[in-house]
């Protein structure tokens, strides 16, 4: 068996042609702010690649300067709050030294929150009501779907804990029925959890994390972990110790990162829809 590599481009790509014609039925043309380090190149510069993306799906996005202490960001973030010109925020991570995460969502406000971590929205989707999730975390679903096809009665492991990915990918996977398992840096036997599942979800950072060993004949591997090495980026797979075990495993960079910015880019549409509707 020939492992499959598997490229999120064509979805993105359609999923930025659907946001742009939703965006140009309601006539609005969605802004968001994106906060940054300005000394870290390469936060810019993933900023950057976003915003250049963010015109196919016909989105504005515009680059802030995180201010230079947390009550100063605190107040920025609730002065984009109150913007009236401004549809959504989002703010980078690493977050400045200091900055709590829940803080900064709460400044931000439920509304122009587009990263699922205001209590309000990350609640919804606990209880499995209609919400805003994670942009990561949907194209973690979304992976899964293409590959896997209907996930319920799917056994799916988890490989970390973080609330961008992690959590809230379990209560999304839970939400389409599968049996969801979640390991994390404490979990003893790591790959005893993750042979049991039709599909493993990774997202630690950690390269190379998962290997053969890690997963059963015919594995769905959806690639979320992200590394540097020798200028290299790397996923938490190790491609070459999997191939011909996994069925398929998504790309990295480009598996799990182009969806997840399609699925960001709607999440703001979604916002500027209900705040224009509300005002």
């Amino acid at each position: 068996m020939q492992t499959r590599i598997f490229s999120g481009l064509d979805i993105a790509r359609d999923m930025h042609a659907q946001t742009l014609r939703r965006a140009q039925d309601a006539g609005i043309r969605p802004t968001c702010c994106v906060l940054l380090d300005a000394n870290n190149p390469g936060a810019r510069a993933y900023a950057t690649r976003q915003q250049e993306m963010a015109e196919q799906a016909g989105i504005a996005l515009t680059l802030l300067a995180y201010e230079s202490n947390p009550p100063a960001i605190y107040r920025q973030l609730a002065a984009l709050r109150d913007d009236r010109t401004v549809d959504a925020v989002m703010t980078l991570y690493p977050l400045p030294q200091g900055v709590d995460a829940i803080t900064a969502a709460l400044a931000i406000g439920a509304e122009k929150d587009v990263d699922g971590l205001h209590p309000m929205n990350a609640g919804n989707l606990l209880l499995g009501a209609p919400g805003r999730g994670a942009a990561t975390a949907q194209a973690s679903v979304i992976c899964a779907e293409a590959l896997f096809g209907d996930l319920a009665g799917a056994t799916i492991a988890i490989v970390g804990a973080s609330p961008v990915v992690g959590r809230p990918l379990t209560m999304m996977l839970l939400d389409r029925n599968a049996t969801v398992s979640v390991g994390h840096a404490a979990t003893r036997d790591l790959a005893a959890l993750t042979r049991q599942a039709d599909i493993v979800v990774s997202a630690t950072g950690v390269a190379g994390l998962i290997t053969a060993d890690h997963i059963a004949q015919g594995a769905i591997l959806i690639d979320v972990g992200i590394s540097r090495r020798n200028g290299q980026i790397l996923g938490d797979v190790d491609l070459a110790g999997v191939e011909g075990k996994a069925a398929a495993v998504t790309h990295a960079p480009d598996g799990v990162g182009p969806i997840t910015a399609a699925c960001l880019f709607r999440n703001i549409l979604d916002a500027a829809l209900i705040r224009r509707s509300a005002h």
